[in-house]
């Protein structure tokens, strides 16, 4: 230590002062031997250097007078600096003041100042300004320590520094902000301020600290730390000697905690300790929820809560407000961690009740998951598991994905828990896992229990019933049965309209629709499943509700597929993909629909490469919900895929393992997998017994039955044959694709005959059906007799390039989000401004922060996040997150 106590004179240069404090002393304090040297905050330090006053401000251990004494240190080698420690609130402040400035050389006046709080006579503040004002040189003194809470004392020290000719600079270090007016300090920039949001350590910081004391962490290791600590030092040197004695540092980070050990004796002893009664009972009161809300502070601590949670901020008592959420406040992690824990020890009844009133308050804000936390943290599952129900909150268990925070919080509801309301969310839960066969046990045990205690307001639970029932029923063997209960579903939403909660009733709306267009799909009845797919996709795209849009959208490219329509089969599929993109939505998450489709037209435009690719994409989505149709279609696909390798065996194999899993072979969908399996069959000549197994299939897909009626002939060479079926295809209207195939059929006929001019006019009709939409699988499925014919035409090998070119096109549009080169072009100018909101949005994007962590962090809803990136994509006109990121750069919206 560089002074103390005993070597203070009391007396200046000709001057008096009084008596100092035997606790206060003067001299720069020495550095923990850990310390680290940090750079960044000593360019603040330096570019505050000519200011009157430097503030440090910062709770207990934030290293404040490490940081100062370093710095002094540093960089004052002039010795025109001078330190001063006050050890008690009550010290004299003027004694002090006038001791650092006698031994910095300056003749302090021989009246003697005021020992106490008093204010100073304005003369003798006068004479001093002057004496300061008139020295050769500038003089900085440092005040660590002193609680400037006296009014006079703070318009007087206000006043040596206006007058005193820019020769006096000030640098207060403490933990209580003094009453100088720093609002005009800062207006006439005159205030450098240091406060924990700079004190807190980096990531790099934090990495340096941790090497030092010995420990090689991994950086995901440093950064949970970090942001576990919100980079206070003090806690990070006392889990660095935490982590110093375990085995494994890296996993013993998630041990680390304020509630035990010494980072709980230093926050009790420093800062709770200190607190008054009043104050110590609304820190506890209040550090049950993360964040404090304004309503529900006054719900927790009393109507007073949010003026002293105000003060408790001032004074840097770990409790901090949230940026840009006027009345919001939040405890640092560990001493919430300390505050609870005293809390469960003193009082473990009133924690339970502050915990449910915490509970009841989110839940009246429609804040489920929140609600069910806490009720989860006392164990009333009853009572969560009757707010998810009461809410309807039960579809977000079905499409938020497993890393859902409403989900996380219910994982662990117990199996023994007999209330109707658990047998729903325990139901809902195994369906959003794929269990089925849980979803069937839990949903059978709810209508003989008995009514939940969530069931007052229009029937939630019977709703909720009908609900799940529907969706489950789209992995069921009888699609007419999902139909009708889907139609329950939709029946039981109309009786059961309440006034609250119409987003969460609008939500289930849309996937009941969506049930019903499976259903509707599954029993062939195409433009049923469409009406209903895109009333779901209007629902979802108002709600926000992302996954559900691209379930959505992604069935609306599936149908558009069995349509033959590619180009718009892609444009709802890349819409579907990037939409999931730009929310973050994991493909385990996401509906499989839109990259099977994404399969379906590479394979129907020959794109093996690409039709593999999306295929494998499909299959690692596990959110069908035990619906078959991707399944199938997939199947359809892979098939195709391995016809084109030459293996039919192979071929037909998929499509009747398939077949196999659909136990009402009558369905719509069995039966088109019936007829590939077929139409293989035929490509093997294998033909016998197969018209007539095709005449069931006749009344559901005529086109197709007749289609393979003619191949049958051109195999067994029955030219009547051939020119009988085809008459019932060609001309007759229907899919582009079965009209192309039998054009080609037509054109093997034409050659079998020795019409060879004729055999090219068909091919040439042929071309003209796959143009549009780029077909081309047909074209190499055709019979060899074609395959010579098609390269030695200059006209049909033009034609080909003109399919190829058209297929390339419509990939290279705006909405492939794949191939989106124009969208990043940093030419595209933004014809909308962003909202400050989105602004910050977009902030929360570079820093990699997912939907549910925005969400958080900015403490809105995820669909309101949600909403802010699409807007952001739209008005940037990229289609995904990383793209956002990159145009805000280049366009000066965020640092590069």
């Amino acid at each position: 230590m560089e002074g103390s106590p005993d070597d203070v004179p009391t007396s200046g240069v000709g001057g008096s002062f009084g008596a100092l404090a035997p606790t206060t002393w003067f001299g720069i304090p020495d550095v923990p031997a850990d310390y680290i040297r940090r750079p960044r905050l000593f360019r603040l330090l330096d570019g505050g250097a000519t200011s009157p006053l430097i503030l440090v401000s910062g709770p207990a251990g934030s290293g404040k007078t490490s940081l100062v004494a370093d710095w002094l240190s540093f960089r004052a080698s002039d010795g025109q600096s001078e330190w001063v420690t006050f050890e008690r609130e009550d010290e004299a402040f003027w004694p002090g003041v006038l001791g650092g400035l006698a031994r910095l050389g300056v003749a302090v006046p021989s009246r003697s100042f005021p020992a106490g709080t008093a204010a100073v006579d304005r003369q003798l503040l006068t004479a001093l300004a002057m004496v300061v004002a008139r020295a050769d040189t500038s003089v900085t003194l440092v005040l660590d320590g002193y609680e400037m809470a006296s009014r006079d004392v703070a318009n007087d020290l206000d006043y040596l520094l206006r007058h005193s000719g820019r020769r006096l600079h000030i640098v207060i270090v403490t933990r209580v902000d003094p009453i100088l007016p720093l609002y005009r300090y800062r207006l006439e920039d005159r205030l450098t301020e240091i406060r924990m949001v700079d004190l807190a350590f980096t990531d790099a910081e934090v990495e340096e600290l941790m090497r030092n004391a010995g420990l090689a962490l991994t950086a995901a290791s440093v950064h949970t730390l970090n942001q576990r600590t919100h980079g206070w030092v003090a806690g990070l040197r006392f889990a660095s000697r935490f982590l110093g004695k375990s085995g494994d540092p890296d996993v013993a980070v998630a041990q680390v905690s304020g509630d035990s050990g010494d980072i709980g004796e230093y926050l009790m002893g420093e800062v709770l300790a200190a607190q008054t009664p009043e104050n110590r009972r609304l820190l506890l009161s209040t550090s049950i929820p993360v964040v404090i809300q304004p309503g529900l502070a006054e719900a927790l601590g009393g109507r007073a809560a949010p003026r002293m949670l105000s003060f408790l901020a001032r004074v840097n008592a770990f409790v901090e407000p949230v940026p840009d959420h006027p009345g919001f406040y939040r405890y640092h992690p560990f001493f919430r961690d300390l505050l609870r824990a005293e809390l469960a020890y003193e009082a473990p009844e009133e924690m339970e009740r502050l915990q449910r009133v915490a509970a009841e308050w989110f839940a009246q804000e429609g804040l489920v998951a929140a609600s069910v936390g806490h009720y989860a943290e006392i164990g009333a599952w009853a009572d969560a598991a009757g707010t998810v129900v009461d809410e309807l909150a039960f579809a977000q268990l079905l499409t938020g994905g497993a890393d859902d925070t409403l989900a996380k919080a219910l994982m662990p509801i117990p199996d023994e828990l007999g209330d109707p309301a658990a047998f729903v969310v325990r139901a809902a839960l195994a369906m959003g896992q794929g269990d089925s066969e849980r979803v069937t046990t839990e949903l059978a045990q709810v209508s003989p229990a008995a009514p939940s205690a969530g069931d007052g307001q229009g029937g939630a639970l019977s709703l909720a019933v009908a609900v799940l029932q529907s969706i489950h029923a789209r992995g069921s063997d009888d699609a007419h049965k999902a139909f009708e209960l889907a139609e329950e579903a939709e029946e039981a939403l109309t009786d059961g309209r309440r006034q609250t909660r119409a987003d969460a009733q609008h939500e289930l709306s849309a996937l009941v629709s969506a049930s019903k267009g499976i259903a509707a799909l599954r029993r062939g009845r195409l433009s049923d499943a469409h009406e209903l797919f895109t009333d779901g996709s209007e629902s979802a795209l108002s709600l926000g509700s992302e996954p559900l849009l691209v379930e959505c959208q992604g069935y609306l490219a599936l149908i558009a597929c069995l349509r033959d329509q590619l180009s718009e089969a892609v444009s709802f599929a890349d819409r579907a993909v990037a939409t999931a993109d730009s929310v973050g939505i994991r493909l385990r998450d996401r509906s499989a629909a839109p990259q099977v489709a994404l399969a379906w037209v590479d394979m129907e435009r020959y794109d093996l490469i690409g039709a593999a690719k999306h295929a494998k994409l499909a299959a690692m989505s596990d959110a069908f919900l035990g619906d078959r149709v991707p399944g199938a279609m997939l199947a359809l696909t892979r098939s195709r895929m391995q016809a084109a390798r030459g293996d039919l065996d192979g071929a037909i194999s998929i499509v009747e393992k398939t077949t196999e899993g659909i136990a009402d072979g009558s369905e719509w969908l069995a039966a088109q997998l019936r007829l590939e399996a077929l139409r293989l069959r035929v490509a093997k000549e294998d033909v016998a017994g197969v018209v007539s197994e095709t005449r069931e299939l006749e009344e559901a897909f005529p086109a197709e039955v007749a289609l393979i009626a003619a191949d049958v002939g051109l195999v067994e060479d029955d030219d009547e044959a051939v020119t009988e079926a085809l008459s019932h295809v060609i001309g007759q209207g229907g899919r582009p694709g079965v009209q192309m195939a039998a054009w080609l059929a037509e054109a093997t006929r034409q050659l079998r005959n020795d019409a060879p001019g004729k055999a090219r006019a068909a091919i040439e009709r042929s071309l003209r059906l796959a143009a549009p939409e780029g077909l081309r699988r047909q074209f190499h499925e055709a019979p060899s007799a074609l395959a010579g014919l098609l390269p030695d035409d200059a006209s049909l090998a033009a034609n080909s390039a003109s399919v190829r070119r058209s297929a390339k096109t419509v990939r290279n549009g705006r909405t492939d989000p794949r191939v989106h080169a124009a969208a990043d072009s940093p030419a595209t100018l933004v014809v909308e401004r962003l909202t400050e909101k989105e602004l910050e949005v977009l902030g929360h994007l570079a820093e990699l922060l997912t939907t549910e962590e925005i969400a958080e962090t900015m403490f809105v809803s995820v669909n309101t996040v949600r909403t802010h990136v699409r807007n952001i994509l739209r008005k940037l006109g990229v289609p995904r997150r990383n793209a956002a990121v990159r145009r805000a750069r280049e366009l000066n919206l965020l640092p590069a």
